[in-house]
């Protein structure tokens, strides 16, 4: 494991030079220090040039020494390079197949925004993830066991935060890491997409809501491993989602914020959040890309919550039977779904539906069973937040695969479901009529 240190000679660098060293200590990795020389000096007489090269390397060597001092076991190199800093750094990075790369950076004042910093540039333009390292002592701290680190991890729900919660395992299994798992929710577009009937005020909490949230957070962050604290904390939006993970951080006397990055915007990502905690906060940040994501051997997915939807056809019920092979197989919950299209329910009619339902299932039926009916004039999209709502592993639903006029005639409901969810989607054709 190598980890790259940007280092330009300023006195914040030279400060965390040694929070960059017990870091790669810590984690058993290799520290190399690399100083990028201003094309300017391309412009020096040959002579003069070539001496600042050998003055610029022994200060560099000089650097490796103090740090090598500081932790006897580390491995220290040291590179010069010559070009635009934050390109260079970045092909260094990929170059050596580097875990990390480390920038000093004491902030800016004012609106940092507007500051096209070298930390800046390279924390949001790398393929590999970037700590953009404020203080040294708390780095130094954790890494002798003095205390544990203290970290904000925030997440959002997309696969941009996977690396993310694989480089906190990574610090957690060094060394002692307390994390804050925090997600910024916006309440009136969670509420739809879990189908609340009552949608709240966007700035009220919840606890329907809440508890949905925290239940889904604490899933996404299950690989989480190692040893420290972990608490769950989601926070309503009343701002920018930035704002709120700052104001975590300072409130529990966070050393780190960690964030992924994704290279697109979309529903529930985090998108440009990294580049507003990047430029705003006071305490380190660590940003993961997407695409830094460590390959590993994942175990087989679970289905131990299935669920079938149903309009109580003939039809419709072949996707019960292939659902309860499912449920059967695993020892899981299966939970049968009906999407009913009246303006006002009616708890007669409700009733009644949700017992023909059951009878879909065997009376001595050894394993959990539960009915939803549902009412919407969208039927693809109930389905789809009840299996937000209920965290199905796998939605069943039949379909005659037809096309055309006939396609036409039946509907599109399970092509709309499956749009509209990133579930599986267990897609049943019942024998030829």
């Amino acid at each position: 494991m190598t980890i790259v240190y940007a280092y330009d000679f300023s006195e914040t660098a030279t400060e965390c030079a040694l929070g960059a060293a017990a870091l790669a200590s810590c984690l058993r990795a290799k520290l190399l220090v690399a100083h990028v020389v201003d094309p300017k000096v391309r412009s020096l007489a040959p002579d003069l040039e070539a001496k600042l090269e050998v003055a610029t390397q022994a200060r560099l060597d000089a650097l490796a020494a103090q740090l090598r001092k500081a932790e006897p076991a580390l491995d220290v190199g040291a590179v010069q390079l010559h070009g635009d800093p934050s390109h260079e750094l970045k092909a260094l990075a990929t170059r050596e197949r580097c875990q990390l790369l480390i920038v000093a950076s004491g902030g800016h004042r004012g609106d940092r925004r507007a500051v096209g910093s070298v930390s800046r540039r390279i924390g949001l333009g790398s393929t590999v993830p970037v700590l953009i390292m404020r203080e040294s002592r708390p780095w130094q701290d954790w890494a002798s066991r003095r205390r544990p680190l203290r970290a904000v991890l925030g997440m959002s729900r997309d696969a941009s935060c996977t690396g993310a919660v694989e480089i906190a395992t990574q610090l957690r299994s060094a060394a002692p890491c307390d994390v804050i798992v925090t997600e910024v929710y916006f309440a009136p577009e969670l509420a739809s997409h879990y189908g609340l009937t009552q949608a709240p005020f966007w700035l009220s909490p919840d606890l329907d809501l809440e508890q949905l949230v925290e239940r889904d957070l604490a899933k996404r962050a299950s690989g989480l491993r190692g040893d420290g604290e972990v608490r769950f904390h989601p926070s309503v939006a009343a701002g920018g989602t930035a704002n709120h993970l700052l104001d975590t951080a300072e409130r529990d006397r966070a050393d780190v914020v960690i964030v992924g990055q994704h290279s697109s915007l979309g529903p529930f990502r985090l998108g440009s959040v990294s580049d507003a905690v990047l430029a705003l906060g006071r305490m380190s940040v660590l940003i993961v890309p997407a695409s830094a994501r460590a390959l590993r051997a994942e175990g087989l997915p679970q289905l131990r919550r299935v669920l079938a939807a149903t309009d109580l056809s003939s039809f419709g019920n072949h996707a019960v039977r292939y659902a309860m092979a499912l449920a059967q197989a695993s020892g899981g919950e299966l939970t049968l779904v009906y999407v009913s299209d009246a303006q006002a329910p009616d708890w007669d009619d409700e009733v009644s539906l949700a017992a023909q339902l059951r009878s879909l299932v065997p009376p001595r039926w050894p394993f959990p069973v539960s009915t939803e009916v549902l009412f919407g004039d969208h039927p693809s999209a109930a389905i789809a937040a009840a299996a937000e709502r209920l965290d199905a592993d796998v939605i069943c639903v039949a379909s005659h695969g037809r096309r055309g006029l006939a396609r036409a005639a039946l509907g599109s409901v399970t092509e709309e479901l499956m749009r509209k969810t990133q579930r599986p989607v267990l897609v049943v054709r019942p024998p030829e009529e």
